[in-house]
């Protein structure tokens, strides 16, 4: 205990400033110092709430920013009683106003004056006119949450992104003068490999900033093809003010980034939590984040207000496409791509209106294939405009009307965690299976609300019990598998592509059930077409390279390579998979796999669903019936 109260002392005296001007100054700062301790404040938990103290397995707290502007005491990060009577001390501050503790953390001395129970003129108020400034530039009127689609060609872009955004006061439909708040990565990377795997290890530093709309606007509605989702808040003035003057004092924070658990969606959390304390967000995540579920959190615990909704440039692009004609279509591509003054001149015979709305799409278009870096800078110009020269004197015309069909929300998708449970049928007798996956969508999910022909799941697991041996076994343990499927188009000409990682079972060795695991890896690349009509079905093929390594192979490994191909069929409520795979092994283990599996769902609610599914591999067949249900994931 004495050797604690030393400690404690020599950190308090580390944390003292320069003495008071006056003797009753000093006498006050005390006195104060002495009401803090009494009132024992630095265990409120707002004050934690404002340095994000958190408890570590000891019980001692700390707070994860690993910027010390953010904080007065020098050992402020992992004390915070030293952290608020340094804060009591920062009454007393001699110098400009504008670097004074208070113009620096205006909501930490709005609570402090609070909870000490300061009069309003205990203190003169300081001049803080950079903060002034700022708030006054931004005069929100009201905040929004905003929601971006996930993106699958950006690893960090994965599950989505979310963010305010702040309305100006009165500037309702004058987007260029809003701001956003926004929580990201600190890094010249924004992609690739190394930018996922240090984003894993907390290797970068995140900061919040404040970016003007139109920017983040063009960053995922026109640049990285994502659809916007705003949510209004519904905040208070108060709340609103609270709001900024905290967003005022994190632009001194920096936390560690961590993909899957403190990313860009869990840092908003304890923010709105200091905004309404009463929600308490943050304490609802724990072991990972998803953006989406983050963004449900929020919605379910504010009014229920209209949701926005800002369709990406290619959904733009494709919804005018969809009013033209096939010869317009084709004008549009030749317009684009082709001989352009060959073009303009076949254009001469067609009506005003019919004339306008092909050179409409087709600078729609070209802009689109710039910002999706088909084209550059200059092309685009050269291009546009005597497509504008062209459109100008036909004045205005009737050419689109409507606009794209809204999809489902977020709100509407079903919870990111899926548990089920299933009797297989095996040639040897049944079997019973339990299964859980973390996140967040295959092929056979309802898609509503997320990535449409996709399949994006993390950590999923199959556990089997085997009666006949008395045998519990992991029929599948995927650490990851990504697949976008899509619809070849001339206008865009995407490939479809796949990434595997996991562990399995390989039954085609010829091993005893449950004696076969591998750990496998493959990816892929192909090509997909959609047929629309009672059924729509899309059809897709693909090379693919495939490895394996465990004691099951021979050698203990294998490499090859093959093709995959399948079709997805939708009809309401039913989806459907067909899917074969031929993988020929160059070197190890040079058994060749034959693989293949029909499976079907049917959504019984928006978190339950029904799937039968038969498959081989091999010689092994096996026929299963699941049930699945989705939650919340905690």
């Amino acid at each position: 205990m004495f050797r604690k109260t030393i400690l404690f002392t020599l950190l308090s005296l580390a944390a003292l400033p320069l003495p008071a001007k006056t003797p009753e100054q000093e006498l006050q700062r005390l006195s104060l110092r002495q009401r803090a301790a009494h009132a024992r404040a630095w265990e409120d938990p707002y004050w934690s709430k404002l340095l994000y103290y958190e408890k570590n397995l000891l019980g001692r707290r700390s707070s994860p920013s690993v910027n010390p502007k953010f904080f007065l005491a020098k050992w402020g990060h992992i004390n915070p009683r030293l952290e608020l009577e340094a804060a009591v001390d920062g009454f007393y501050y001699e110098g400009a106003d504008d670097d004074s503790p208070e113009c620096r953390f205006p909501e930490r001395y709005r609570w402090l004056k609070e909870k000490l129970g300061l009069p309003s003129d205990a203190f003169p108020p300081r001049s803080c006119a950079l903060f002034e400034s700022w708030k006054a530039g931004l005069d929100t009127e009201s905040v929004s949450l905003l929601f971006a689609a996930g993106y699958l060609n950006n690893p960090s872009t994965l599950y989505g992104h979310t963010f305010l955004r702040l309305h100006k006061r009165g500037g309702e439909g004058a987007d260029l003068l809003d701001y956003t708040l926004n929580y990201a990565a600190t890094t010249d990377e924004q992609s690739g490999l190394f930018f996922a795997l240090k984003g894993l290890v907390g290797a970068y530093p995140g900061q919040f900033s404040t970016i003007p709309y139109y920017l983040k606007i063009q960053e995922y509605h026109n640049i990285e093809n994502r659809d916007l989702w705003e949510f209004p808040l519904n905040l208070t003035q108060g709340e609103i003010d609270r709001l900024l003057r905290h967003c005022w004092e994190l632009g001194k924070a920096s936390f560690p980034y961590l993909f899957f658990t403190r990313n860009c969606s869990w840092q908003l959390m304890p923010l709105l939590d200091i905004v309404k304390p009463e929600l308490d967000l943050s304490s609802r995540f724990g072991i990972w984040v998803i953006p989406s579920d983050t963004a449900k959190a929020v919605l379910a615990a504010s009014p229920k207000a209209e949701a926005g909704w800002r369709p990406s440039l290619w959904k733009k692009v494709d919804w005018k496409r969809s009013q033209l004609s096939e010869d317009e279509r084709a004008a549009v591509l030749g317009l684009a791509r082709g001989n352009q003054a060959q073009e303009l001149k076949g254009l001469e015979h067609r009506p005003d209106d019919r004339k306008a709305a092909v050179l409409e799409a087709a600078v729609d278009y070209l802009s689109w294939r710039f910002y999706a870096r088909r084209i550059g800078k200059t092309e685009l110009d050269t291009r546009t405009d005597p497509l504008l020269a062209a459109r100008a004197p036909l004045g205005q015309q009737v050419t689109f009307t409507g606009g794209p069909a809204r999809p489902p929300s977020i709100v509407e998708a079903h919870e990111s965690l899926r548990l089920g449970g299933g009797l297989v049928s095996l040639k040897n007798g049944p079997a019973y299976e339990l299964q859980a996956r973390f996140a967040m969508q295959d092929l056979l999910d309802d898609p509503s609300g997320y990535l449409p022909d996709a399949a994006l799941e993390m950590g999923s697991l199959r556990l089997r019990y085997e009666p006949r041996y008395n045998r519990y076994y992991l029929r599948e343990a995927k650490l990851a598998r990504v697949l976008s499927l899509n619809p070849w188009d001339a206008w865009v000409q995407r490939q479809s592509w796949e990434i595997n990682a996991g562990l399995e079972q390989a039954p085609e060795t010829g091993r005893q059930s449950g004696r076969a695991a591998v750990w496998a890896m493959n990816a892929g690349s192909g090509l997909a077409a959609e047929w629309a009509g009672p059924v729509r079905q899309l059809w897709y093929a693909m090379l693919q390279g495939d490895s394996a390594f465990g004691p099951a192979l021979d050698a203990n490994w294998r490499i090859g390579a093959g093709v995959k191909a399948g079709v997805l069929l939708e009809k309401d409520k039913v989806r459907g998979l067909i899917e074969a795979r031929y993988i020929s092994y160059a070197l190890g283990d040079t058994r060749p796999l034959w693989a293949g599996s029909v499976g079907a769902s049917y959504k019984l609610a928006k978190d339950s669903s029904l799937r039968a599914e038969y498959s081989w591999r091999g010689e092994v067949r096996e026929t299963g019936l699941y049930f699945h249900r989705f939650f919340f994931a905690p």
